[in-house]
Order: structure tokens, then sequence, then C-alpha cells
């Protein structure tokens, strides 16, 4: 019994009609790049190709548009690329018509931004399309500007600022201020056209130390698959504080002095003015050197003070000069007469100590004999008059040996040959030439009316 066609007809044909339609799909296929980014002013190429055994009748462009869609090029094979609007005639179509429907859009703006469409019409296969998305990157217009001068310290200031005009997409601003504390203050403003300006300030206490160092701003941007950097470099100069003075003298060839004033301040300073003793000294006494201001003392003496001044303020150095000669010339012929004369008192200076000490020496050794009645040295002993005393020259006998006369007081001598009052003084010493050398412990010159006896 056969089947009716009521009961199998519409669901043997929903499978053909769709592996019909599935075949289609997989025969038409277009390859495109689903992002491009180009600079602003630079040329965008927008890749597009279709992948197809059918047969292609037309290439057709779109934009993306609110609220329609914007036809603004067309191709067929065989004819001239059709240029539909004034977008359109900027526009390059680079395909062969056959495969290939890729474009060039030369000199891109920040109005060509957008969504495109590729589109083929094949047959029998009907049209296939696919997105294009074109980002416009615009790099920004970097400015780096230092603020107007500002006072050294105490409180932390803005010293520059650092901006980045209408960029797309927005920007990252850092700072590199080596060797110095810091923090920056930054701010975005978006326009009207998409792009974004940033501004950043960088912000420390300022010094004096900072003049004349480097601050370099650095701006980054990134489309999301490579990073661009650039850089600017400022040099400080405007920090501003008062003089510091300082002054000191300067000796010249010709034998006078200069008295310097040196002034290190910001700005320059304008004003300077010397005074000695509190009394000011005439304008053009001064030289002008850069920063320094020299004074010629010639033969001025006294307390020196120099003045200077800026648009901050005004500070002073002090200097005392003591001694100062209108000429100071080296004569070499006095010197030259006064080397012999100091040598000649250093030389009688030396013999003058050497005879003292010489005189010292004898007297004490005089003295020390003397005391000890030393009988062979007295007669010299008395020649020289040691111990401050002059003794009578001792009689000699015959032969010429001294002797030496001692009375004795209240001592008789034993006529036995007993000991001598002088043997128990002070003995008997034998000299060198076999002499007897009689010591006593006291000497007296001979008295011609004492009734005491001699002893020899």
């Amino acid at each position: 019994m056969p089947v009716p066609q009521g009961d199998w007809g519409a669901p043997l044909l929903t499978p053909l009609l769709l592996i019909s339609a599935l075949s289609v799909s997989a025969q038409v296929s277009v390859i495109v790049d689903r992002e491009v980014n180009a600079k602003l002013g630079s040329d965008a190429k927008l890749y597009c190709e279709v992948k197809t055994p059918d047969i292609i009748s037309q290439v057709t462009w779109q934009r993306k548009l609110s609220p329609n869609n914007e036809n603004f090029l067309t191709y067929s094979k065989g004819e001239e690329p059709m240029q539909l609007t004034p977008f359109g005639q900027r526009v390059k179509f680079l395909g062969n018509g056959d495969l290939g429907g890729s474009i060039r859009i030369p000199n891109v703006t920040l109005a060509d931004q957008g969504t495109y469409l590729c589109i083929f019409t094949t047959f029998p296969g009907g049209t296939k399309e696919a997105e294009i998305k074109l980002v416009i990157q615009v790099p920004p217009k970097i400015t780096l500007e230092p603020t107007e001068p500002v006072l050294s310290g105490p409180s932390p200031m803005p010293i520059a600022v650092c901006r980045a005009w209408a960029a797309k997409p927005a920007v990252n601003i850092t700072w590199i201020f080596s060797e110095a504390r810091y923090i920056s203050e930054e701010n975005s403003t978006n326009n009207e056209n998409g792009t974004v300006s940033t501004c950043s300030q960088l912000v420390t206490l300022p010094l004096p130390g900072h003049n004349g160092r480097n601050v370099t701003c650095v701006v980054s941007q990134s489309d999301g698959k490579s990073m661009e950097s650039w850089s600017q470099t400022l040099t400080i100069q405007h920090i501003y504080y008062a003089p510091e003075v300082k002054a000191k003298v300067i000796a010249k060839d010709d034998g006078t002095i200069q008295l310097s004033c040196r002034a290190d301040c910001n700005p320059p300073a304008t004003e300077f003015l010397w005074k000695r003793d509190e009394m000011d000294l005439p304008d053009n006494e001064a030289e002008e050197l850069g920063a320094t201001r020299l004074l010629s003392a010639n033969t001025w003496k006294g307390y020196y003070a120099c003045v200077a001044g800026n648009e901050v303020g005004y500070s002073s150095g002090y200097i005392y000069v003591q001694t100062v000669t209108g000429t100071c010339n080296v004569h070499y012929i006095p010197l030259i007469l006064l080397i012999p004369s100091l040598l000649i008192n250093i030389y009688v200076a030396v013999i003058h100590y050497r005879n003292n000490k010489r005189e010292r020496y004898r007297n004490s050794e005089c003295c020390l004999c003397f005391r000890s009645n030393c009988t062979p040295i007295l007669p010299h002993i008395q020649r020289l008059g040691c111990c401050g005393e002059d003794h009578a020259e001792a009689p000699t006998d015959d032969a010429g040996n001294a002797t030496l006369s001692v009375q004795r007081d209240n001592q008789h001598i034993d006529p036995q040959g007993g000991p001598s009052p002088s043997s128990e003084l002070g003995g008997h010493d034998r000299g060198a030439s076999g002499a007897i050398l009689q010591c006593t412990s006291m000497t007296r010159a001979r008295d011609p009316d004492s009734s005491e006896e001699d002893i020899s």
C-alpha cells in the first residue's frame, strides 16, 4: 500500500533544503581584517577577499552611518569602479574583480573612522559581506613649559607643565627628575572630535639647586597592539631666591689688592653697593665682572660691606682689611745684606753661650776643690778667685812646691809622733807624683802676730 504524499512530503523536503543552504554557505566566505589602525594623515588599506566557486557579479563598499548605510563605491567585472559619493572619490579600488575587493583610503582623517562593509554579489550564491572597523590614531602634540617663576621653599609648588593635546586614544604622562622628590598632578579633557587632551604638572619643593637641572616629560600612547612614546626635556631656570653674597680679598700682580663681591642669586643681582665703615663708596670705584664686583682698595683699610640686591631681596657680605699698602715692591738688596748680619749675631750668641757655660763649669769645679782643701791646686784657686772670694797666694819653697800654713786652734801635736789633727780631719792623699797632699777642714792665711806654732 503506497504511503500518502501528505504524510512524507514535508518531512523529506525540510532536510533537503537545509543541506542545500549549508552547501551554499560553505562555498562563499569573505576574508577581512576585523580592525585596522591608521595614524592621522596616513593611508589606510582595508583588505577584503572572497573565496567561492561562484561567479562574482559585483563588489560593493558601504559605510555604516545613521540612520542608513552609505554606498560609496561599486565595481563590476569589466567596468571601471563607480565612486558614488564625495568620500568615494577619495577611495582607490585595489581589487581585480574576481576574488579581491580591497580599497585604500589616502590621508585619513578623524571623519574616516568608523565601520565599513565589504559586500560580494555572486551567482547563484547571492550576497556575502564582512565588517571592518577603521580606528584612527591621533598622535599627541606635546608641549613642555616651565611655570611662572617660583620662590625657593618652603612649600611644594608646580615647576613644570607637560601637555599632550588632542590625542586619540588618550595618553599616559610620566616624569623623570633625577635625585628629587616630586609628585605629578594630572587632568584630562575630552574634545568634541573624540580626541583627549591631557595636562600633567610636576610638583616639588623648589630649591636653588634645582636651577640648571633637567626634567623630562614622557608621553606614551597605546593602540592596543603596540606602544609608542615621546619625550621632551626642560632645563629649570626659574626658581628665584635672594642673593647670597661672598666678599674676599684678591691680591694683584702689581702689589695692590682688590675686594671681590660675588652674589649667588636668581635672577642675577642688579644692584651692588660698596660701603667702608658704614660709608657709601663711589660707584665708579667698582668694576663689573659678571656676577662679581671688584673694588680697588688702594691704601684704604677698614670694615667693608658689599650689598647686592635683585627683585627678591637684598643681602650683604662683609670683610675687614687690616693693612693695605698702595704698592708692595719687594727689595732684595736689603734682604741680602740682612742675612750676613743675622749669621754674625747667631755666631756671637753661640760663643757667648759657650763661654758662660765653661765659666760656670770652672767655678763649680774650683769651689768643689776649694771646699775640699785640695792643697796642690790652691794657688790656682787663689789666682782665679773661685767661689766669689779673694785668696792670698800661697808661699812656695825652693823646690817650687806649694806649702800651706795651717793654724791649730787649741790643739797640740803629740811629740811622740801621734797622728796630727789634719790627719784626723782630712787624712793624707798621695798624688800621681808621689807627694803627700795634706787636706784640712779649714785653711787660713798665716798671721805674723799669732803666738801659735806653725806646722810644716
